[in-house]
């Protein structure tokens, strides 16, 4: 798959897993991530629990967090990013606006699904410091 593929298949996973697993809408709304926000959190006890689901999310951590790390920064692009775009990197898929401006979700979604937000991280917060900053107004 090239990235433009892998993007489409995330995202499409996302609100396939969203409806049909968790009865979740996933409409790309800014409310919407508080719906992943909740999916990261049951992945981050079953990533702490393997018993609970014989380690499945233990061994798909990374699928998990590009599924639902890149529908997030699809929320982002949509809403609030319009100039930044997807591209491959040393750090994987990331949002690029410029050489200066990334954003990785992705990673925010790893490290919710590995840490958990009692280990500060937190896809929601996240999302609302990302629209600080996409539209430049993150406090200096």
């Amino acid at each position: 798959m090239d990235t433009r593929e892998t993007i489409d298949y995330c995202i499409d996973s996302a609100v396939k897993i969203g409806e049909e697993t968790y009865d979740m809408i996933l409409d790309f709304s800014d409310e919407s991530v508080e719906h992943v926000d909740k999916i990261l959190d049951g992945y981050h006890e079953r990533y702490l629990h393997p018993e609970k689901d014989e380690g499945f999310i233990k061994g798909h951590v990374n699928t998990y967090a590009h599924i639902f790390g890149i529908y997030v920064g699809e929320v982002l692009i949509r809403s609030h990013a319009k100039d930044y775009v997807w591209q491959e990197t040393e750090a994987g898929i990331t949002l690029i606006k410029n050489e200066s401006n990334h954003i990785n979700p992705i990673t925010k979604a790893y490290k919710q699904i590995i840490n958990g937000k009692e280990g500060g991280d937190d896809i929601k917060s996240f999302f609302e410091v990302a629209i600080f900053i996409v539209k430049g107004i993150f406090p200096k």
